[in-house]
């Protein structure tokens, strides 16, 4: 059974939610933040990572699928993927998705 690993923003230990302050906070945990844009209704195809990364959401919400396993992100939440792992990303409800896609910075 797998377990996806998701961190939660916690306004309480991380301080008010910004971009700068998600940005720093991934940049912290060693990985090379990107920003993408995803429009309303999106469905990116499933596609198998090459090295382990994080995807973040700015704002709006996915869906993400890691090896079959669901979760909704919303606007502060990190989902972890190890590498090898198949990941699809659905944009949920009726406004674009504003993520930041990550990879291992080493």
């Amino acid at each position: 059974m797998l377990l996806m690993r998701i961190e939660r923003w916690d306004v309480r230990r991380d301080g008010p939610l910004s971009e700068a302050a998600l940005r720093q906070k991934i940049e912290g945990l060693g990985y090379k933040p990107t920003i993408r844009t995803y429009p309303a209704g999106t469905l990116a195809a499933a596609h198998c990572e090459l090295q382990e990364c994080v995807a973040s959401v700015l704002s709006g919400l996915i869906k993400i699928t890691i090896d079959g396993e669901s979760a909704i992100l919303a606007a502060g939440d990190i989902a972890f993927v190890p590498r090898g792992a198949v990941k699809r990303v659905e944009v949920v409800g009726a406004s674009a998705a504003r993520c930041f896609e990550a990879t291992d910075a080493s």
